[in-house]
């Protein structure tokens, strides 16, 4: 999210095209493109300042940080005074984590060109990804914006800064601000739509479902945006989980009250049932159309086509809880609290975007396992069930451990990744 903004060094012509395309191409978003017209400046003229400058920035987009080092150095170097080698140099430092010299290489431009906003913009990153200057970091995002109020990407720093001082309202308002200088911003929209992701309580389903259809604007915006694919998953799946939590924790409380107290026990069945279904129903109806269909999809996939098989196994004993007898009530709840947390488990969100879906992974498989062999243990050693059904629950218990357990031990070599549910743009 930098803004190139530089100053010519006296070029030849074809090297002073060369250049005004680079700067193009990173703008776009190319930077293979601009190193590439880059290139052959550099081999004409290796201590060309602006062409050093640019491709650093390329570099840098291109995720090689040592040759952007050694670039952004050899620029400051053969012009100490010039702020877009400093500036460009603050950004690699930034890339290396040396963060106190990012500051200060940052200040340093800024004190020599003090009116340009973009100095001020550089600063504020610098401050803020280092984490201990927010306060700072706010006054040099509100500097740039001062000097230049028309510029998207200094009130998307400013939300950023806002957001690491916890001022949500504030950040969300700098966010709108970007949107209305720049509506296809696919980065504006990203940042809006996960501070209503990821700031929210399980019963804010308007919020969670306006900042997943956030998330499609963005990735319209900008279809080769991972991140915000990864958040639309993590959103989908927080619901999916929270979904899961209700069931359980409405099916244990029957399951533990099914001796005692059989009408409790059949009323939290009821409960059980209703209440994951009308959570579902309420954030469904919030969802445009196209995330709708995707969440089908979504359900019809990897693992989570096992979490909705394991839902139904604990849907069917709530229903048959209503009319079986009493004497059946703790064996069709278990069944019930045990499947749903098998659910819970199988919404996991994954951990890192572009991570393929392969699956529960080993550590989850684990804790199936070690929560099986409990119950399996629990069942036999005391009186939770009646007695016909504790054999046969036991050796459930213990089947899904051994089924746990194989699979952690067959899991040699990753799996290969499955073909991927794709959102309608």
């Amino acid at each position: 999210m930098t803004t190139l903004s530089g100053t010519g060094d006296g070029t030849t012509a074809g090297s002073g095209r060369n250049l005004e395309l680079a700067r193009i191409q990173l703008s776009r978003g190319e930077p293979a493109a601009a190193a590439e017209l880059l290139g052959p400046v550099l081999a004409a003229e290796p201590d060309h300042v602006t062409a050093l400058i640019l491709m650093t920035h390329a570099q840098l987009a291109l995720k090689r940080p040592d040759l952007a080092d050694e670039l952004a150095r050899r620029a400051v170097e053969h012009a100490p005074e010039w702020p877009d080698a400093l500036a460009a140099l603050s950004r690699v430092h930034t890339e290396r984590g040396r963060h106190d010299e990012a500051i200060a290489t940052a200040r340093a431009a800024a004190a020599r060109q003090p009116e340009n906003p973009y100095r001020h913009h550089r600063l504020a990153w610098a401050l803020l990804e280092d984490g201990r200057h927010a306060v700072e970091a706010e006054h040099a995002a509100r500097e740039a914006i001062r000097l230049d109020p028309d510029e998207a990407d200094f009130r998307i720093t400013y939300a950023m800064v806002m957001k690491q001082l916890n001022l949500t309202d504030r950040a969300r308002q700098a966010l709108r601000d970007a949107l209305a200088l720049a509506p296809d911003s696919a980065v504006a929209r990203h940042e809006l739509a996960a501070l209503d992701v990821v700031h929210h309580h399980p019963f804010a389903l308007g919020r969670l479902a306006r900042g997943a259809s956030g998330l499609v604007g963005a990735l319209r915006a900008d279809p080769k945006q991972e991140a915000s694919r990864f958040l639309l998953d993590v959103a989908l799946r927080q619901f999916l989980v929270y979904t899961a939590i209700i069931l359980v924790l409405l099916a244990y409380l029957g399951w533990r009250t099914a001796d005692s107290s059989p009408g409790v026990a059949r009323l939290f069945a009821a409960l059980a049932a209703l209440s994951p279904a009308a959570y579902a129903g309420y954030f469904h109806s919030r969802l445009d159309p196209a995330l709708r269909s995707y969440l089908r999809d979504l359900l019809t996939h990897g693992r989570q086509r096992i979490a909705l098989a394991a839902a139904a196994i604990a849907v069917v004993p709530l229903l048959v809880a209503l009319i079986a007898p009493a004497g059946w009530l703790p064996a069709l709840l278990a069944t019930a609290t045990f499947a749903g947390f098998a659910v819970r488990l199988l919404t996991a969100p994954i951990d890192e975007p572009g991570e393929p879906a392969r699956g529960l992974t080993s550590h989850s498989l684990l804790l199936m396992a070690g929560v099986c062999a409990a119950v399996g243990v629990g069942v036999i050693t005391t009186e939770a069930l009646t007695p016909a059904w504790r054999l046969p629950a036991a050796a459930a218990a213990f089947v899904a451990t051994a089924a746990c357990l194989t699979l952690i031990a067959r899991r040699r070599t990753p799996a290969p990744p499955q073909a991927g549910v794709f959102l309608p743009l």
